[in-house]
């Protein structure tokens, strides 16, 4: 497991936009993402870049209810 803060993040984690370029990510990996739109479509696509199928990575939004400005 690996954690990435925004700013001051603790030693061992990383600091700014999630970067899995250096990440080893083993194949049949099931991924859960939750946070904002823009963040979970970086990683998705950084995911699928290493092989993981769309279908094994699952998410939560969060964020505003999209819902409420229909």
């Amino acid at each position: 497991m690996r954690f990435w803060y925004e700013q001051d993040a603790p030693e061992g984690a990383g600091t700014g936009y999630v970067d899995l370029a250096d990440v080893p990510v083993a194949p049949g990996t099931r991924a859960y993402l939750c946070g904002p739109l823009p963040f979970m479509r970086a990683v998705r696509e950084q995911l699928i870049g290493k092989g993981v199928a769309p279908a094994d990575i699952h998410y939560e939004v969060f964020g505003p209810d999209l819902w409420l400005a229909k």
